[in-house]
């Protein structure tokens, strides 16, 4: 029998394993980024940079959690997607009002725009102007910023 012929199908099955590999390789869905925890939130507001602690769980897609900080204790929602990530800060009272912050998650730091949500055109519901609403914030986890303070190279969120 020719060597040949036998060296076929030992071939086909090296093809056909080849093409299974990368199929897979192809369809498995990217490493999830780990967001549940603690962060340091910050943002521009009009009165000054306002920051807080945040802390996140996730299941699946869905983002839940709490906020703290001088302004109160807000309920946190939102969805994360690949490296995108929305979250409503939920603030109950008087003047009941939520700001939706929407970015991007790249390991320990995330940032994007924010806006308060149900604002059509800058204006709160006393009437005073508040400027644009597409305002940037971000947030980095708090064992980066201690690392960052014991290297001298403070940056602040």
């Amino acid at each position: 029998m020719n060597k040949n012929l036998l060296a076929i199908p030992f071939l086909v099955l090296l093809q056909i394993t080849c093409l299974a590999a990368f199929a897979q390789s192809q369809s498995s869905p990217k490493p999830s980024l780990n967001v549940e925890g603690k962060w340091q939130l910050s943002w521009q507001a009009r009165i000054g940079t306002e920051r807080g602690g945040l802390s996140l769980q996730r299941n699946g897609t869905k983002l839940n959690g709490s906020f703290h900080s001088e302004l109160g204790s807000p309920a946190v929602s939102g969805t994360i997607e690949d490296e995108n990530i929305s979250f409503k800060l939920q603030f109950e009272g008087v003047h009941p009002f939520a700001i939706v912050f929407t970015g991007k998650v790249e390991q320990n730091k995330m940032n994007g725009k924010f806006a308060i949500d149900g604002m059509m055109d800058g204006y709160d519901q006393h009437g005073e102007n508040v400027q644009p609403t597409n305002y940037s914030w971000s947030a980095i986890r708090p064992e980066i910023k201690a690392a960052q303070t014991d290297n001298h190279a403070v940056q602040t969120p």
